[in-house]
C-alpha cells in the first residue's frame, strides 16, 4: 500500500495539467489524429485534448490524474507522485498549454465530381442497399470528399445548416474515421422523419445498416441520429429541436460499452423528466427536455447493426 503524502495545490494542478499525449507516450501507447482532438489507439472510445480526456463508451472524463487512476490502476496518491515525477520511462511528460482554445472555423470538405468509391465501399463491403445510399446522397448528408474520397456524413440542424461532418475511409487496407475539424459536439449524423419516436445509434454506419434491415417498415416516417459514440450530447440538442419526440429507441451496439451508454443515456432522461438537475447538459437545453420519456432499447443478434446486415447477406 502507497505511504500517504500530502500535496501541495500547486503539485496537484501540476500533475493534473500534465499533457496526456506525453503520458501515452510513455507507457508505449498509439495515439491517433480526431478531428481537433486525439484518440487513443488502443481504446478508441476514449479521446482527450491537452490534460482533458472524454470516454465516449462509459462517460468518464477527467485531467491527466484522473485518467491514470482510470486507465492505469492508480491511486490519487501515486498518480500525483509520478506525474510530477516529470518523466516515465526515460519519456518526459509535458505541460498542456493553459491558453483558450481557438475555435476552428467549421468548413465541409470539398466534394468529389462522383460518388463512386463511397458507393463501393458501402455496398461491397458493408452491404447497405443502394437505394438507402442514395437517399441520404439526394438529402445532401452523405457524400464523397474530392482530396480523400472519405464517405463524409453530415449533421445538419432542425433549420437545415450543416453543423458538424464525420468522415470514414473507403479502403479497407488503410482504416480512418474522424470528426471534420470545428465540427459542434452537439450535432451529429441524423434524420428528421416527423414522427414522436427516434431511433438512436453509435454510428452512421450503424444507421444506414438499420434502415437497410427495415427499410420496407416506411422507415422515413421516423426519425434517427449516429451519436458519434455513446455519450448523449447530439441526442438531447436533436430533442431538444424537436419536442414532440418522446419515444427513444436505444440501438447501441450489442457489447458491454453499448450496454453502459443505454443506461447512461436513460438515466439522463429519467432525471430530466423528473425536473432534476443534471451537470453535463447545458442549463437551456435542459428546461426544454422536461417531458415524459418512454424509452426502450433494442439490440442487434451480433456486436452490431452493420454485422448483422453482412451476416444476412454473405448468408443468402
Amino acid at each position: 500500500m502507497s505511504r500517504f503524502v500530502k500535496f501541495s495545490q500547486d503539485e496537484i494542478d501540476r500533475a493534473a495539467h500534465t499533457d496526456i499525449r506525453s503520458i501515452l507516450h510513455a507507457k508505449g501507447q498509439t495515439i491517433l489524429k480526431s478531428g481537433s482532438e486525439w484518440m487513443w489507439g488502443e481504446n478508441k472510445s476514449v479521446k482527450f485534448r491537452g490534460h482533458v480526456f472524454y470516454d465516449h463508451s462509459t462517460g468518464e472524463k477527467g485531467t491527466a490524474i484522473d485518467f491514470v487512476c482510470t486507465f492505469f490502476n492508480m491511486r490519487f496518491q501515486d498518480a500525483v507522485c509520478t506525474l510530477n515525477c516529470k518523466e516515465y520511462n526515460g519519456v518526459e511528460f509535458t505541460q498542456a498549454e493553459n491558453k483558450k482554445r481557438e475555435r476552428h472555423v467549421f468548413k465541409l470538405p470539398q466534394k468529389s465530381r462522383n460518388m463512386k468509391r463511397v458507393y463501393a465501399y458501402l455496398m461491397q463491403e458493408r452491404h447497405i442497399s443502394p437505394d438507402i445510399i442514395s437517399f441520404f446522397v439526394h438529402a445532401r448528408s452523405l457524400y464523397e470528399s474530392a482530396n480523400t474520397h472519405n464517405a463524409v456524413f453530415v449533421g445538419y440542424d432542425s433549420v437545415g445548416n450543416a453543423k458538424a461532418a464525420h468522415e470514414r475511409g473507403t479502403l479497407t487496407q488503410r482504416p480512418y474515421r474522424g470528426d471534420v475539424s470545428g465540427s459542434e459536439k452537439d450535432y451529429f449524423f441524423n434524420y428528421y422523419g416527423g414522427s414522436n419516436r427516434i431511433y438512436v445509434f453509435e454510428a452512421p454506419i450503424d444507421m444506414l445498416s438499420f434502415i437497410t434491415l427495415y427499410k420496407e417498415r416506411h422507415w422515413q416516417k421516423h426519425n434517427y441520429i449516429a451519436l458519434g459514440g455513446t455519450a448523449g450530447r447530439a441526442l438531447f440538442r436533436f430533442l431538444f429541436e424537436y419536442p414532440k419526440i418522446n419515444q427513444v429507441v436505444l440501438c447501441l451496439d450489442n457489447d458491454k460499452a453499448g450496454q453502459n451508454g443505454d443506461k447512461q443515456i436513460k438515466n439522463t432522461l429519467e432525471r430530466l423528466s423528473s425536473n432534476n438537475f443534471v451537470e453535463d447538459v447545458n442549463k437551456q437545453i435542459q428546461q426544454g427536455l422536461r417531458r415524459n420519456y418512454k424509452i426502450s432499447t433494442l439490440k442487434s443478434t451480433k456486436k452490431d447493426w452493420n454485422e448483422d446486415v453482412k451476416e444476412i447477406f454473405t448468408s443468402k
